[in-house]
């Protein structure tokens, strides 16, 4: 019998909440005020103090992913010699906006995108650097790059403050450059409400993805990556500490009710690592459902939001959020923060999604595995799979892992107070 998924309400209200963030920036760019594409830890909230709209264009490649276009993007991207191997994300804004054939807006979600009067860039990966360098050029507009060095597990203190004083220092010359690009002054106090609005959005954010921590979860980790699209669209405004609010007080109802995210047992909690795989969410939802199993926990979301940021020292905030998420830790530190996040959750096994093209994301997942395992004794599965291209995706290949996976899980029974009631 199929396990029926008990969708939330917020769901419903998340197209219509983005599609109206996609509506208001092309009113934007029509009207004339400037447009720009960033990468996604880029000083959003440094934009919005010149009254900058900002796109976060990976962000923009996991709605072409959902939409179910990200493939052909992709090809359309190749078809310009792009490699396959390269960043899907990235091939599919390159599809959107130089592929061969040139698609028409109708096909693209929101119309596509509206042309940038800058660039700006905190490279992740080199991939992501060279490529905002080449469409800087393509464009003919400028490009704001600022470093983000990784803070590696051996460095100490003093690195540590000299890395910091180095970026706050290229934040500030970044609002030098737009003052004279705009010719404006930089709104100081609107940065700080920014800063204000993104640190009650985090803290929001942040307990949303806590409350998985309940047995049964009120949702599963996997709605919850839908559910980041906000951060994508609001950083920095008022409409996403609305929206987490929202979001909040439904799954405090479902706590309080006992409301699971399956109309069924709970009967194993999982963690996932590395993205989503945005075209096969509802599968997968479905899929783990059917043997009672919700993904309940994943370091992926704490990527976003950064509940210490602080309004009075913006900049210095900034930095910190740049720096310090998970993603930009050592090794160790995230071998620490992960089997933290396993032990909080109650976890019951290990789902080690391999993203074919993020290689910045898969460095270090074999080490992570091997030492959650020795910590944990966790069951594993290793899923290949990729946040966009389709065709690095084996249904048939996924299901009999994930099957096998699960038999292993049964044998091994469930830990002490789970297979709950989830709300019959």
């Amino acid at each position: 019998m199929e396990t029926k998924i008990r969708p939330l309400k917020m769901t419903e209200k998340l197209m219509g909440f983005v599609g109206k963030y996609w509506q208001d920036l092309w009113e934007n760019h029509r009207a004339g005020k400037l447009v720009a594409w960033c990468s996604g830890v880029s000083p959003h909230e440094i934009l919005k103090g010149f009254g900058i709209s900002s796109v976060y264009l990976e962000g923009y490649g996991g709605f072409c992913s959902v939409a179910g276009i990200s493939t052909d993007l992709c090809n359309r991207a190749e078809a310009l010699g792009y490699s396959p191997d390269l960043c899907s994300l990235i091939r599919n804004f390159i599809g959107a906006t130089r592929g061969t054939p040139a698609p028409g807006p109708e096909m693209l979600p929101f119309g596509g995108l509206p042309k940038p009067d800058l660039l700006v860039c905190m490279p992740y990966c080199p991939g992501i650097y060279k490529i905002w360098e080449r469409y800087s050029r393509y464009l003919g507009v400028p490009l704001v790059v600022i470093e983000r060095p990784r803070l590696h597990d051996a460095l100490g203190k003093e690195e540590i403050n000299r890395i910091m004083r180095d970026t706050i220092s290229e934040l500030q010359e970044m609002i030098t450059f737009l003052e004279a690009f705009t010719g404006r002054r930089f709104d100081y106090d609107r940065l700080s409400q920014s800063i204000a609005y993104e640190q009650e959005a985090s803290k929001l954010w942040w307990d949303v993805v806590g409350m998985c921590r309940n047995i049964p979860a009120p949702m599963s980790i996997l709605d919850a990556f839908s559910h980041l699209f906000p951060f994508h669209c609001y950083r920095g405004e008022p409409e996403a500490v609305t929206y987490y609010r929202e979001l909040k007080s439904e799954l405090d109802e479902r706590v309080a009710n006992n409301i699971g995210s399956t109309i069924g047992l709970e009967k194993y909690r999982l963690y996932w690592d590395n993205l989503p795989i945005f075209f096969r969410i509802p599968e997968h939802i479905q899929k783990f459902a059917s043997y009672g199993a919700v993904p309940v926990a994943a370091t992926f979301p704490f990527y976003f939001g950064f509940p210490e940021l602080d309004p009075e020292r913006p900049l210095e905030s900034f930095a910190k959020y740049s720096l310090f998420t998970p993603a930009n830790v050592g090794l160790q530190a995230r071998i620490d923060f992960t089997t933290k996040v396993v032990g909080d959750y109650s976890i019951d096994g290990l789902v080690m999604q391999r993203s074919r093209t993020c290689l910045v994301v898969n460095m270090g997942q074999d080490d992570i595995l091997k030492e959650l395992t020795k910590k944990t004794g966790l069951p594993s599965v290793v899923i290949e799979g990729d946040v966009c291209d389709s065709r690095f995706y084996s249904d048939s290949e996924v299901n009999s892992k994930i099957d096998t996976f699960m038999e292993i899980l049964a044998r091994q029974g469930q830990r002490k107070g789970q297979g709950d009631d989830c709300g019959l």
